[in-house]
């Protein structure tokens, strides 16, 4: 489990450090553990460009804690914006993570999972540059799937992002 979501979701690593307590809960697991809000999770089709302002889901208080993007019925994108509060002052890193949900597969066997983080900065072992971030690392591109996440703007701990279809350059 530790290569699918490193030290960012208790369920795959218990601590970031032995000497630390756990880190925050990803939305994937607090999504199925009925712990967010459904009106706090915005779902937005891969086929349309939409801008949202994605609050940090420590917090809780903003009006979308989560960004659900559908790629098939099965399969499915989540965006959620962790920055260093509450339980999450113990990640590795802060900002906006990628993660892909596949919810046929039951466990992590065979190479399959069912979610997975897409990393930054792969330089980084163990997931700990996972996170997407201004200044270098803020955009995430699926050619398979035509799909672009940006980031655009950071409010206070909220991030302005952008998701929209991706074409790929001629």
């Amino acid at each position: 489990a530790l290569v699918n979501m490193g030290f960012w979701d208790p369920m795959s690593a218990q601590w970031y450090k032995y000497s630390l307590p756990p880190m925050g809960i990803s939305s994937w697991t607090r999504i199925r553990l009925g712990w967010i809000e459904p009106s706090k999770i915005l779902t937005v089709r891969p086929d349309k460009t939409t801008e949202v302002v994605l609050g940090p889901l420590e917090a809780g208080e903003s009006r979308t804690l989560v960004v659900r993007i559908p790629i098939s019925t099965t399969t499915y994108y989540l965006i959620e914006n962790r920055q260093p509060i509450g339980y999450d002052r113990y990640l590795p890193g802060k900002g906006v993570l990628i993660m892909y949900a596949d919810d046929t597969a039951p466990e992590c066997l065979d190479g399959k999972a069912p979610v997975r983080l897409m990393n930054a900065d792969p330089e980084v072992s163990l997931l700990r540059g996972a996170a997407f971030d201004l200044g270098g690392k803020d955009t995430f591109v699926d050619e398979k799937n035509r799909l672009k996440i940006q980031l655009l703007k950071k409010i206070g701990q909220s991030y302005r992002i952008r998701v929209s279809p991706y074409a790929k350059p001629r």
